[in-house]
């Protein structure tokens, strides 16, 4: 894979089990995804676009950062900086969650045109080859559901092109609402994957 503008934040698995195709499809009880502001009751409002990557970038799209046991992966809690999933883990950054995996994508946040001053959400910028994931596993997801943070933005025409090539259906909506779209899915035994910048990225 060549250099990419976006890079890579790779982290140590936590504890790795490989999911039971059995109880794949059967509702539990997950609490739909709040939206916050604080996290661990300090406000996080004023460092809503510092992404906590600590590790080195590697030149690649996407990486996979651990798998769960037969509990569905899927979003409890929006958190201005990251997300908090249902497998009790805390990722920092935008997020991709795909048949039980998490991803996290280094897309660096909003900034104004030093010309114009006009602020573009990452997602308008995002290069495809971090969605490759998408057409590789098994099985394929059928719908990626994409939250653009505060609101909701489009997808770079590039990204658009290469989802619909795949022949993947996409549904835009702001994180908090993509994060409860894609619980209620996860719940009803649909296979859908997520795409989703923190709560707090806007471009307000």
């Amino acid at each position: 894979m060549g250099n990419s503008r976006f890079g890579v934040h790779f982290s140590r698995p936590a504890t790795i089990r490989h999911s039971s195709s059995n109880n794949r499809g059967k509702p539990r009880h997950i609490r739909q995804a709040p939206s916050a502001n604080t996290e661990d009751g300090v406000n996080r409002a004023e460092d809503r676009f510092k992404y906590d990557f600590k590790e080195p970038l590697l030149d690649a799209g996407i990486a996979n950062m651990f798998q769960v046991d037969e509990n569905m992966l899927t979003v409890v809690e929006n958190l201005s900086t990251g997300f908090r999933l249902s497998n009790g883990i805390a990722v920092y950054g935008p997020l991709l969650l795909v048949n039980n995996e998490a991803f996290t994508l280094k897309i660096p946040p909003p900034r104004p045109d030093a010309a114009s001053g006009v602020v573009t959400n990452p997602l308008q910028l995002l290069d495809p080859e971090a969605l490759k994931v998408l057409d590789v596993v098994t099985p394929k997801p059928e719908l990626l559901v994409v939250g653009g943070g505060a609101n909701i933005s489009p997808l770079s025409p590039a990204a658009r092109k290469y989802l619909t090539s795949i022949g993947l259906n996409v549904e835009l909506a702001s994180t908090r609402h993509a994060s409860s779209t894609f619980n209620t899915l996860s719940e009803e035994g649909r296979n859908a994957a997520l795409l989703v910048l923190p709560a707090g990225v806007s471009t307000d």
